[in-house]
């Protein structure tokens, strides 16, 4: 069944409004579970819980989840997802108050075991059903609008949860949270997925989860461009943790400029994240995409070399903030531009029936090449608390574009009116 111009406007509104919710209060309960932990338990390991239970979890659901998702009707998928986070928020609401001390850590890790693999589960669903949701002319401004949506929720939720946490207390964000899953299952139960390709329990049910989770690694061979891709987007994840650690490290510990520095900089790199998905929501449809993520990846690559010039040459707290401010809004606004299409790409290219165990590939790499990130330069900035650090990583993403991307430029994003499966055996 063909999707209407209408009825994908009218979806793409819906899931913009659903994701801006969810992550809107998605992180201001993170931050305010964070500032609780510490508070009960005073380890520094409050906020970095996450970052260790994330990584496990996300490995250990990669192969059932993704053929769970291939299997599956992916609005029951997502529907059951949404219910069981509730399920364990409810109760991690009637027991947390319960224990005091360290021994919050023991509710709040088995809460956030289920929510991640919940969370897993619904992000690969939401990705295998984008067909199902709109058509495929609308699948950009779909993937650029929710991507903004989320950058907005990101930027100001801190703000407002380090305003309201002093105010109210944790158990209002518990609150808040679950209000936001009750609208955000609300607005699914309005969608309506139209199965392009309907999934069916797998008719050999005697083959194994590894034999069936095996069929996406088996595509994943034959396709050398999704490959590089996925490649590229594991390198850029390992490569930008340098932003992620260095940047608060070296600005308020070594140069000490202060959190609003430090705010302020992060800020840019989110506000550049969300120009640069609404310029790609009113945009034609992306063409040229090897050429695209090229400038975008010598830009971030460029943007780091200068961020790490700067915190060595400029002690001035006001040119920091201000020149700072400029690079980081061009390596966040690249970063949509490289995200957004890969992401865009996947969506025309990846056949439906796939796309559950394709995805989730994806996504538990780049949480592995985000974590190994996070011990690398940690250790690093340990030994080299500097700005070179920015500049070495810039001149190393430069010159891994220009040895890998120029075989692949030729490549171009699939029109709303080719057939993926045709343009995908074109790539390989």
């Amino acid at each position: 069944m063909e999707i209407s111009d209408h009825e994908s406007n009218m979806q793409v509104l819906k899931d913009v409004s659903s994701n801006f919710i969810s992550t809107f209060c998605g992180d201001m309960f993170s931050f305010a579970l964070g500032l609780m932990l510490l508070r009960a338990t005073g380890m520094s390991l409050s906020f970095g819980l996450s970052m260790i239970i994330m990584p496990i979890v996300t490995l250990i659901g990669l192969v059932p989840i993704g053929n769970v998702v291939d299997t599956y009707p992916h609005e029951r998928i997502l529907i059951i997802s949404l219910v069981v986070r509730i399920v364990a928020l409810s109760v991690y609401a009637a027991t947390v108050g319960r224990f005091t001390g360290v021994g919050k850590l023991i509710p709040t890790i088995g809460c956030l075991i289920i929510n991640y693999a919940s969370v897993n589960l619904s992000n690969s669903g939401y990705l295998a059903s984008v067909h199902e949701l709109v058509n495929d002319a609308h699948i950009q401004k779909l993937n650029s609008l929710s991507q903004s949506s989320a950058s907005f929720a990101s930027t100001f939720s801190p703000i407002v949860a380090a305003g309201l946490y002093a105010l109210v207390g944790f158990n209002l964000f518990i609150i808040f949270q679950l209000m936001a899953h009750l609208i955000a299952l609300g607005i699914l139960l309005t969608m309506n997925l139209h199965y392009v390709h309907p999934n069916q329990v797998s008719k050999a049910p005697q083959e194994s989860q590894w034999a069936k989770f095996k069929l996406g690694l088996d595509y994943l061979m034959t396709q050398a461009f999704l490959r590089y891709l996925i490649c590229i987007a594991l390198f850029l994840n390992f490569i930008f943790a340098v932003i992620n650690v260095g940047l608060p490290y070296i600005v308020v510990e070594h140069l000490h400029l202060g959190n609003v520095t430090l705010g302020i900089l992060n800020s840019a790199d989110a506000l550049g994240m969300l120009i640069g998905n609404l310029v790609i929501s009113v945009s034609p449809e992306l063409r040229h995409l090897a050429k695209i993520l090229t400038i975008t990846m010598i830009i971030i690559g460029t943007g780091l070399m200068g961020v790490g010039t700067l915190l060595m040459v400029a002690f001035d707290k006001l040119m920091v903030q201000l020149v700072g401010s400029l690079m980081l809004f061009s390596v966040g606004m690249s970063l949509a531009f490289m995200n957004t299409p890969f992401g865009i790409y996947m969506q025309k290219t990846v056949p439906t029936e796939l796309m559950g165990r394709v995805s989730s590939t994806e996504m538990s790499l780049n949480m592995m090449s985000i974590s190994l990130g996070t011990v690398f330069y940690s250790f690093i900035f340990q030994l080299i608390p500097n700005g070179s650090v920015f500049i070495v990583s810039g001149i190393i993403l430069v010159a891994v574009t220009g040895l890998t991307m120029p075989s692949f430029m030729h490549i171009q994003m699939p029109t709303s009116d080719q057939d993926p499966k045709r343009a995908d055996l074109q790539h390989r």
